[in-house]
């Protein structure tokens, strides 16, 4: 103690240099308030990827077994893949791995390096038809900016030339980590074959085929090497328009006529129907990702891409236009702003509470360590590398009102001791040193105990909230440094009196403050509940349970959405749904949705998904059955509205359509209703997984039911005749090849203009739209006149499985269901687990095992880290109060005292109508944390009354709870203004976090100031009896 006395002394006395040093660290704060890197979010590292296999010809089982399962045991070889969490989907000739790496992986890059340096030597063990195996670990990367260019009079090839120009600008700027472009579509010439003309000139496909192909292949002629020079030899392209390809001799008859391209068939330059393309607003468009460096002040970056914009724009011809779909710098700045002004908000809000209950000197004192403490926080977060976002932020603000806590208590030391006559300069001294041991602890016990949230958590959550309590543990800690070094000289030279004495040294009356009417207040009712303890204990007990009660029925949902003038819309169609059937429907939707005055623009992926624009939005693999919309809305409140009237409206609105609306959260999951049955007989996972679909589409609350196996999708079979096939030469690569001419056209060769390459195709100028006509193709061997197909094969139509789905390398079938957006999707899994516990489980093939996934899944997988955390956090709390106090029962009091909290925190839950969180948790400890700082400057002053003031128990509690109710109401009332923008704001994130602490604070206030003097009397009243009877 006599330590802590020489350091305030010093500070006092050397007041000049500590105040310069605050100085400089409050400009050093604004400074670093204006540079530090701000993000709406902290950085992820999002640990999934793709492993793409390209089999084609292959049906789903064959590229199951050939493929999938084989690239499967590959990847489970590296430690570094969970494979609980990777999944595979095996299709018509394509196979997909989606790879999850472990949560402990902090450089995914170096794992990725070494997962494709193994692709690359693994492929060769793979069936020969498999062309391609391709690792994707950019699955992840969230664009920042998705930039639109559209135009009513140019063509596609223009367009990509403007953003040939505008992709090398961005990259000018620093912090550009990548640009991508998506919805380009080449021109092509494509030669149209006329099969008859090729009959009657006895000239097989193949051969055509194989001489305009042997044209277009650029190899080696070899080098001239003499004496005088060394120089490579190079032919020129062969082709270098359509008229040279239509005029290329292909075949020469022996009586010297010779057959060029034009003979047999026609050649155009065009653009051929594409397999997806972008609209904006109705416009074809091409679209530009583009993807900030994650340590970058993505607001400043967002500058700088404006200007390159704005610029380009200026230089373009009319008519062609730019939009911004998404533009993360600016939702980042409006959320940093908004969170700024809850910040200054919540500054004023304590100040004035401060100053409405103390006299204005001490209110100001009081107030000032606010912006000395977060404008120090400031430049040491930066110095740090912390960078301000929203949960930084958040973290202050969840403080704020802690961190006038230790001034208030301090100063209201230091005006007691001036009422009683005493010297200001010891007083100023002895207000800090007596509290110091208090108020560490305190400091101590809020602070520390948020670090098991870090430890417990792993993966996204944890890089999630790896920086909150270091902002509050730098936060809390700079306001005990000004707390103890600081206020000691600002209270000395501003608060020259106390309360009831003026100037000259004379008692005056007492001005009658709020302060005072809540004193008086409160004594009354401390004499009824020492005189009525057990109902007082009784009370308290009471308020625990009913908290309980209102707990347990609270709606949860463990993560929150995200605040965005903007959604995404999902449309699925059947399997095997041509593009054009999607593109209708997807441009009725969008006249629908346009509209709307809500709706700001639609831009419409047909065929395809969008870039990755939020960390947790996974775009979904390219299928002509598929369709998306970003759409962008006039306010977060329209996005909101829009969502409720037409999530259900138009959910089946199109025939043979689902229609998905999505709002963008944190929830990585497919469908909220995940059942996942797990064997290897597919049959058998198919008749449980019917028996469950039939119940979920009975639930008047779930949408679109399906499994993950999708419906059977229609694939042509054709079987060669060995025989025949043989004696003609024609083998299934040949047969495979005429076939591809015929319906959807085979590349032969590129046109290069410059660098520009426009491919070459080759096709039947009467494409075959039937399984008749496909019976009728041409084919033919390497040399000889074509046959009909059906004379070497049986052609026939069959279903085949569209999809078939594995789960850690085992088949997995699951059965989804959407929720309808007004249900919660808890009530719904109740209903879902308990039939299947009954009607499915009993009867389920020993082959054959269940689990669930969905929303109860990952949220299990969230909360309980988050529950650990939380007994973890207790139990450090627990030992902070018995190294305080050196005594167990009192750190027991103050703990079951915390169990209170309960009742103000689900009711402030309750009231506002809003869902308990995962956040919220941050809330319950942050709330716990301040009620044992409120029972610690409670039973200190107890202690000290007994044996410092030798009283008896009874009047040490009851006076101690007259003198401490003045300082616990301030600190209570000073933390529960700090967190009120958070509620008025409404934010789903942190509301239910803020309204644990605002009412969970002044509820507990009330039972901790009466319940704690009575439950310390009550277990220690037995030493009243024998000091009475000494």
């Amino acid at each position: 103690m006599k330590e802590n006395n020489k350091v305030i002394e010093w500070a006092m006395k050397n007041r000049q240099v500590v105040l310069l040093v605050v100085a400089v660290l409050f400009v050093a704060g604004i400074y670093s308030l204006v540079v530090m890197p701000k993000q709406e979010q902290p950085e992820f590292t999002i640990r999934q990827g793709v492993v793409a296999g390209v089999y084609p010809g292959a049906t789903s089982l064959d590229v199951e077994e050939q493929l999938t399962k084989p690239l499967e045991r590959y990847l489970f070889t590296f430690t570094e893949v969970n494979r609980e969490k990777t999944t595979s989907r095996s299709e018509n000739g394509m196979a997909y791995i989606f790879v999850e790496l472990s949560d402990k992986v902090k450089d995914k890059d170096i794992v990725w390096s070494k997962i494709k340096h193994g692709l690359s030597l693994f492929k060769s063990s793979l069936p020969t038809g498999v062309l391609a195996i391709v690792a994707n670990d950019n699955f992840g990367d969230v664009a920042s900016i998705l930039i639109t260019m559209e135009s009513d009079d140019k063509t596609l090839r223009e367009i990509d030339a403007y953003c040939d120009i505008l992709e090398d600008r961005l990259r000018t700027v620093a912090n550009v980590a990548n640009v991508r472009r998506y919805g380009s579509q080449k021109e092509q010439i494509t030669i149209y074959v006329d099969n008859e003309k090729l009959a009657n000139y006895g000239i097989g496909e193949k051969m055509m085929v194989a001489n305009l192909m042997a044209h277009g292949l650029t190899t080696t002629a070899g080098n001239l090497e003499n004496k005088q020079i060394t120089a490579p030899i190079h032919i020129t392209e062969s082709f270098h328009s359509e008229q040279e390809i239509a005029d290329q001799i292909i075949f020469s008859a022996p009586n010297g006529n010779n057959i060029r391209v034009k003979d047999i068939g026609r050649v155009q330059r065009e653009y051929t129907p594409p397999e997806s393309y972008i609209t904006h607003n109705s416009k074809r468009c091409v679209l530009l990702s583009v993807e900030v460096n994650p340590s970058a002040n993505i607001i400043f970056f967002g500058k700088e891409v404006n200007s390159i914009l704005e610029k380009f724009k200026k230089e373009l011809p009319a008519g062609v236009n730019i939009n911004r779909i998404v533009d993360q710098p600016k939702v980042v700045e409006y959320s940093i702003n908004n969170f700024l002004l809850s910040l200054l908000i919540a500054v004023f809000a304590v100040i004035i509470v401060t100053m409405i209950l103390l006299p204005f000197r001490v209110a100001a004192v009081s107030a000032m360590s606010i912006p000395i403490t977060i404008t120090i926080t400031m430049a040491i977060m930066y110095a740090a590398g912390i960078p301000l976002n929203m949960i930084t932020l958040a973290a202050l603000i969840t403080v704020l009102g802690m961190i006038v806590d230790n001034s208030i208590v301090i100063v209201d030391s230091y005006i007691d001791k001036l009422d009683m006559g005493k010297d200001r300069w010891k007083s100023s001294i002895r207000s800090a040193q007596e509290y110091f041991k208090s108020i560490f602890s305190a400091t101590l016990a809020i602070s520390i105990t948020f670090f098991p949230v870090v430890f417990t958590n792993t993966g996204t959550i944890r890089d999630f909230l790896i920086h909150f309590p270091w902002a509050v543990n730098i936060t809390l800690f700079i306001s005990l440094i000004v707390a103890m070094l600081v206020i000691p000289t600002l209270q000395y030279f501003l608060i020259k009196t106390g309360i009831l004495h003026s100037h000259n040294g004379s008692t005056r009356k007492k001005r009658k403050t709020l302060l005072h009417y809540v004193q008086s207040g409160y004594e009354w009712l401390l004499e009824k509940v020492f005189t009525y303890p057990k109902i007082t204990i009784g009370a308290g007990i009471l308020s625990v349970l009913l908290g309980v009660v209102i707990f347990i029925n609270l709606p949860k949902r463990m993560m929150p959405i995200a605040e965005r003038d903007q959604f995404a819309v999902e449309i699925y169609l059947p399997n095997g749904s041509p593009l054009e059937k999607t593109a209708a429907v997807c441009d009725s939707l969008e006249h629908l949705l346009r509209v709307d005055r809500r709706v700001r623009s639609v831009s419409a992926f047909v065929g395809t998904s969008s870039p990755r624009f939020h960390v947790v939005y996974a775009p979904n693999m390219p299928s002509k059955n598929y369709g998306q919309f970003i759409v962008n809305t006039i306010s977060n409140k329209a996005t909101e509205e829009l969502l409720d009237d037409l999530t259900n409206k138009y959910a089946f609105y199109f025939p043979e359509a689902y229609v998905r609306f999505k709002q963008l959260d944190f929830q990585e999951v497919d469908a909220p209703i995940e059942v996942r049955f797990i064997g290897e007989n597919i049959n058998e996972l198919k008749v449980q997984a019917e028996k469950t679909m039939q119940f979920l589409q009975s639930l008047d609350e779930c949408l679109w039911v399906r499994t993950s196996f999708e419906a059977p999708s229609p694939v042509v079979s054709v079987e060669l005749n060995q025989t025949e096939a043989g004696r003609l030469g024609i083998n299934k690569t040949l047969a495979s090849l005429g076939i591809a001419m015929a319906t959807t056209g085979v590349k032969i060769t590129d046109l290069w203009e410059g660098g520009y390459a426009v491919p070459v195709e080759i096709r039947s100028d009467n494409p075959e739209k039937t399984v008749r006509d496909i019976a009728n193709t041409p084919v033919s061997g390497l040399a000889g006149a074509s046959v009909p197909l059906r004379q070497i094969g049986k052609i026939s139509p069959q279903w085949s499985e569209s999809v078939i789905t594995h789960r850690n390398g085992i088949r997995s079938l699951s059965v989804f269901a959407d929720v309808k957006r007004d249900e919660y999707p808890n009530r719904v899994f109740k209903k879902v687990n308990r039939f299947v516990e009954t009607e499915i489980a009993p009867g389920l093939p020993e082959s054959v095992e269940y689990e669930h996934g969905g929303l109860p899944a990952f949220e299990d997988e969230i909360m309980s880290p988050m529950y650990l955390a939380m007994v973890i956090s207790f139990a450090m709390m627990f030992f902070i109060l018995v190294f305080h106090f050196k005594k167990i029962k009192l750190a027991v009091i103050v703990m079951l005292s915390a169990s209170m909290a309960i009742f103000g925190a689900a009711l402030g839950i309750r009231i506002l109508g809003i869902d308990f969180s995962a956040f919220a948790i941050l809330g319950i400890i942050g709330l716990v944390g301040i009620i044992l700082r409120n029972g610690i400057i409670m039973f200190d002053y107890i202690e000290f009354l007994r044996f410092s003031r030798n009283k008896s128990v009874r009047q040490a509690a009851f006076d101690a709870g007259k003198r401490r109710m003045r300082p616990i109401f301030l600190t209570s009332a000073a933390a529960s203004m700090g967190v009120l923008p958070m509620i008025i704001s409404g934010g789903p994130m942190w509301s239910g976090m803020a309204a644990i602490i605002f009412f969970g604070t002044l509820i507990s206030m009330l039972l901790v100031i009466t319940v704690m003097p009575v439950a310390y009397w009550l277990l220690h009243r037995k030493l009243d009896d024998v000091r009475i009877n000494i």
